[in-house]
Formats: structure tokens, C-alpha cells, sequence
């Protein structure tokens, strides 16, 4: 692999595939998300991590420029964009081949491990030779609406405030061995099931799609996303899922999540999601209609939005 200072480089190719469509009819975000992974895996790979290191994604971020439809042909460009003694911040952008088209742009953290635990620092032959692979983000990387210089794990709340608040989104549930790995811990990419995985709780949520009066299709289409990792649990550890609503604009609605080990009472994960409200058959950009704007408004809560949380969490 080529990496050069200046520039970013291409490393991973795919094609939109039928069971990566959903309900929405394009590809569903996760796999922008796969396919922003594999060219993390090809970074990672080209540093010559010594065998008992690893780098796991601790802060990922995603923007979502333009859908991509059923045989869409797709292409990762990647750099490292900075180095820190323990860890590395990179950036990708994902697009489409045949029309130049930029379907998503992602910036992650990625942290050293070793064995079973956090590494000191990085091998200084790792550390040099990722210092060699920097770039700069260019300007369609940056965010929009999520800030990524906010730390979402420091200023979450306490769970006893997301309890008062009423704020559950699923029932207490136990962590499964099909999540986890060899060694017990779950595996990285199941992050986002700590969030969504279970029984919901007994309380109206959001639909995937909601049927209109005037015949319209509406859904919820992700803009951006940050999931933040505070630790991975064990099988066997009980856990669950907390949402609120932050800010409710005239097509937009942004979320929180934060997901919770029950019995230690910490902080396990934070997703924040940026959602358009989407007209499915015109394919594009819609109002939010009032009796939906209803609900978000329910669970809105401002003051817990990363930096501003009551009670933090320790």
C-alpha cells in the first residue's frame, strides 16, 4: 500500500449488494460503516503492529453525503490525519467509482491494546512510521452538526438521572455469547447492538416508517453518527439502553444514546445520531410533520447533550 504524505490513498474496493439495502431503499448505514472499517484494517495493517498489539476503535465518526443504490461500485481513500503516544486519529472517505460521486466521510480514533489491556504507548517503529502516513482532512470531511471536540463519556449522565427521566429505550437484558468473542469480551463491531439489541421498552417509539395522511412514505435517514466507547462488557454482564432527544429542527432530529452496564452502574457506550425526515417515494428531504415532531419533543432534553450532562457518570 502507497501512502504518501500529501495524499489519501485507495484502500478497499465493493459493490452495493441486495442484502445491504434497506427499508429506505439504499444502502443502510451500516454497511458505510463496513466499508469505512475495512480501510481501517488496511491502515492498521500497514504499520507492522507487533502480535500482541492491536488498535481498536474508540470514537468513530460518520457523515453521509449521498445514497448509494443496489450495484453501486465503491471506493475507500484513507490517511492518518494525527498520532498520539497511544493511539492514532484517521480519516476516510467513502465514493462512488462510476459517477465521482462522495457517498460518506468518516473520521475514527483508533487506541492501542495489548493483550487483555490498554497499552502504555505505541511501539516507536509503529509510531514513526504512522507519522509518515499523515494527510490532511480536506474540506468535504469536516462535520456539520455533531462536534467531535466534545467528550461524550466524561459528560454523560449518571444512570440514575437517565431512570428519573424516564428515558429507557430497551429492557434490561444480558450480554450473549454469540456477541462476544473467544476471550468473553464483545466483539468490537457489536458495539452498536449494546444500544439497539433486546426488547424495546413499554412505551411508544419511533417507527421506521411512518404512513402519511397525503399518501407519503416517511423514514428516518442518518446524516451523521459518533459512537464513543468507554469499554466493551462480558457475557453474562446486564446492560441497557437510554435515548434522548437533543435538538428538533424542521426536517431534523438529534439523538443521544448511551448504553449502560446495569449492575456496576457505568458507562459502556454514546451514539449520536444526526436523522432527516425523508419523503421514501420522492426520495428526498421532508418536513417533519406535527404529530411526529410531537413525540421527539417528549423525549427532548437539551441539558444532556455531551458537555452540558447532569450527574456525570464515572
Amino acid at each position: 500500500m502507497d501512502l504518501t504524505s500529501t495524499d489519501l490513498t485507495i484502500t478497499h474496493h465493493s459493490t452495493v449488494t441486495k442484502d445491504q439495502i434497506d427499508h429506505l431503499g439504499h444502502m443502510n448505514v451500516r454497511f458505510y460503516g463496513v466499508n469505512a472499517y475495512a480501510g481501517t484494517t488496511a491502515i492498521i495493517g500497514a504499520l507492522g503492529l507487533p502480535a500482541a498489539v492491536t488498535l481498536r476503535p474508540v470514537d468513530v465518526y460518520t457523515r453521509h453525503h449521498r445514497e448509494q443504490m443496489l450495484g453501486a461500485p465503491l471506493v475507500v481513500r484513507s490517511g492518518v490525519i494525527d498520532v498520539s503516544a497511544d493511539g492514532l486519529g484517521l480519516y476516510h472517505e467513502l465514493a462512488n467509482e462510476d459517477s465521482g460521486e462522495l457517498a460518506a466521510t468518516f473520521v475514527q480514533r483508533v487506541r492501542c491494546i495489548e493483550g487483555a489491556a490498554e497499552a502504555s504507548a505505541l511501539p516507536a517503529s509503529v509510531v514513526d512510521r504512522a507519522r509518515s502516513m499523515v494527510v490532511a482532512v480536506p474540506a468535504h470531511g469536516a462535520t456539520r452538526s455533531i462536534a467531535l471536540d466534545t467528550d461524550p463519556v466524561a459528560s454523560a449522565p449518571e444512570l440514575s438521572v437517565l431512570r428519573e427521566r424516564a428515558l429507557a429505550i430497551r429492557k434490561p437484558r444480558a450480554v450473549t455469547v454469540e456477541e462476544c468473542g473467544a476471550d468473553g469480551t464483545l466483539v468490537w463491531s457489536n458495539a452498536p447492538g449494546l444500544t439497539w439489541g433486546g426488547q424495546p421498552v413499554d412505551r411508544k417509539l419511533p417507527e421506521m416508517i411512518h404512513e402519511l395522511p397525503g399518501g407519503e412514505r416517511m423514514g428516518w435517514a442518518s446524516m451523521e453518527t459518533r459512537m464513543t466507547i468507554r469499554r466493551l462488557p462480558r457475557v453474562g454482564d446486564r446492560i441497557q439502553s437510554f435515548s434522548a432527544v437533543l435538538d428538533l429542527r424542521d426536517k431534523t432530529s438529534y439523538r443521544i444514546q448511551w448504553a449502560y452496564d446495569i449492575d456496576r452502574g457505568d458507562l459502556l457506550t454514546t451514539f449520536e445520531v444526526v436523522n432527516l425526515a425523508f419523503d421514501i417515494t420522492a426520495r428526498k428531504p421532508m418536513r417533519i410533520p406535527d404529530w411526529i415532531r410531537k413525540l421527539e419533543l417528549a423525549s427532548q432534553h437539551a441539558d444532556l447533550a455531551p458537555g452540558h450532562a447532569p450527574g456525570h457518570a464515572q
